[in-house]
């Protein structure tokens, strides 16, 4: 049975990997987006969507929500997740107002399911494997607001009962992600016998194929929640950059030229020695676990970048 999605964030990294995904089920999907040309990520599949052109602080969103009536909203909107995007009042505008605008909007209609996407940021820096329970303790701005934005979504659920969770994502990789980030820079770097201009091999994230990420989603739509609840999505393994980079290296048979600290480190971040979500939770409550290896998920990665990387010659 068809059900109907709304999708904000549609043409950012997992937003767009999470709405090909419904279009491929045959699910009715509509997006709200500031420019109603699409991006590259999206623009092929423009004709099977509905795109409504808004900005999710305006008050022209609850005519579109009412008139989309979604089962399901998965609300990836954001500001802060790039190094450039570091302007505070800015952030507050759209990860937090704009969530509360679009909570306020939802929910003069009943749904399903309201999904927000949190970060790994919000936690801080820990010693061990951050848990949903841990001390919200962020070392950026990022964190900071989506820590706030998160605990909205939450108050918001707890008081007025409606059926809203939150998602803690960690660090995704893989198809159509921005080529300035890690792991897409590494591999066009390999592709096209380039140097591959790192930061410092010691950095560590815990990296989490982006197939694994939607399908993270899928499972959630499918389970009654807590009012409120908080999910960790990461692989529950923390990879050092180096690591990262001789696994790509491997896999694709190339020894490209590393030069290492040739990208500055983000001054937001305070590096950690463990980067690293505890999924417990996940697996229990959603039936959901990672089904790809960091290994594995590369693979796929590096080769739909063999089959695509002419895309990211149309990207600035």
């Amino acid at each position: 049975m068809k059900s109907t999605y709304l999708v904000t964030g549609a043409t950012g990294f997992i937003g767009a990997n999470l709405v090909r995904k419904l279009v491929k089920l045959g699910q009715h999907t509509s997006i709200v987006v500031r420019d109603k040309k699409l991006n590259w990520r999206l623009y092929d599949i423009a004709n099977k969507i509905d795109i409504y052109e808004c900005d999710i602080q305006d008050e022209k969103l609850h005519q579109i929500v009412k008139k989309i009536t979604p089962d399901y909203i998965f609300h990836l909107a954001r500001y802060g997740n790039l190094p450039q995007e570091d302007d505070i009042n800015k952030m507050i505008d759209v990860n937090l107002k704009g969530t509360i605008n679009l909570i306020d909007a939802v929910k003069r209609n009943p749904f399903k399911l309201f999904i927000n996407a949190g970060s790994g940021d919000e936690y801080g820096v820990k010693e061990t494997a951050m848990r949903e329970t841990d001390l919200l303790e962020p070392v950026n701005n990022n964190g900071v607001v989506k820590s706030a934005a998160t605990l909205y979504c939450q108050k918001e659920a707890i008081r007025n009962a409606i059926p809203i969770i939150n998602l803690r994502i960690f660090t995704p990789y893989g198809y159509f992600e921005g080529k300035n980030r890690l792991i897409p820079s590494v591999i066009l770097g390999v592709l096209g016998e380039h140097p591959i201009k790192v930061s410092d091999s010691a950095y560590v994230r815990d990296f989490i194929f982006i197939e694994d990420v939607v399908d993270a989603y899928l499972h959630a739509v499918k389970m009654k929640h807590k009012y409120g609840e908080i999910y960790n999505i990461g692989s529950g393994k923390q990879q050092t950059v180096g690591e990262i980079v001789q696994m790509i290296q491997k896999i694709s048979n190339c020894k490209s030229n590393v030069q290492w600290g040739a990208v500055a480190k983000q001054a937001r971040y305070i590096e950690p020695l463990r980067w690293e979500a505890d999924i417990a939770k996940a697996k229990k409550v959603l039936h959901w676990e990672p089904k790809f290896s960091i290994e594995s998920g590369l693979v796929k990665t590096i080769e739909w970048f063999e089959k695509n990387k002419n895309l990211y010659t149309l990207v600035l």
